[in-house]
């Protein structure tokens, strides 16, 4: 188990960390159908990428993949996405939850299709030119692939984004007002 893993992901003094558990807790009972027991109940990949935090984000679809069970979130599921999101989560969890986020064809590694995905939802444009897409995914690339195989493996995503001053900022969502 990481070493990150037993600081609490939320704010501040206990009281803080229980007021955003529980935010999110009546959140997921307001999306809930009525009369289920929270444990009990889910909430639909629709329902949670129609969050506020969620809905702009270019990636939703792909975050609530890697978070839900069978396109189903629990209760679990949403606090464990909260908590990988907030801004007190350690950097390995960040970067580990970017990996999986960011490898759209779910081979393990982020290669040139991954890439190319990604730089298209950055953009938020299907309309980027052939040479820039080619520009942008060599320099990626050119900088963080290592051992040259024109992919990056986990380990050689972990030493870019760990050099990287804005990961930690940019890797955040305020859900539910925290």
């Amino acid at each position: 188990m990481r070493s990150c893993a037993a600081r609490h992901p939320f704010p501040g003094p206990a009281q803080d960390r229980r007021s955003a558990g529980w935010s999110i807790h009546d959140t997921f009972l307001k999306l809930c159908p009525p009369g289920k027991y929270y444990k009990e109940a889910t909430l639909t990949t629709d329902q949670v990428s129609s969050l506020p935090a969620l809905r702009v984000n270019p990636f939703r679809d792909r975050i609530c993949k890697v978070f839900s069970h069978n396109d189903m979130f629990s209760f679990e599921d949403v606090l464990g996405m909260a908590s990988v999101f907030s801004e007190q989560a350690c950097p390995s969890l960040k970067i580990e939850y970017a990996f999986r986020i960011y490898d759209f064809n779910e081979n393990g590694f982020i290669d040139e299709e991954d890439l190319q995905r990604i730089v298209f939802r950055l953009l938020n444009s299907d309309d980027v030119s052939e040479d820039l897409l080619a520009d942008l995914t060599s320099h990626v690339l050119n900088e963080s692939d290592l051992d040259n195989d024109n992919m990056l493996s986990f380990s050689e995503f972990e030493h870019a984004m760990a050099k990287s001053p804005d990961f930690m900022n940019s890797f955040r969502i305020h859900f539910w007002g925290f």
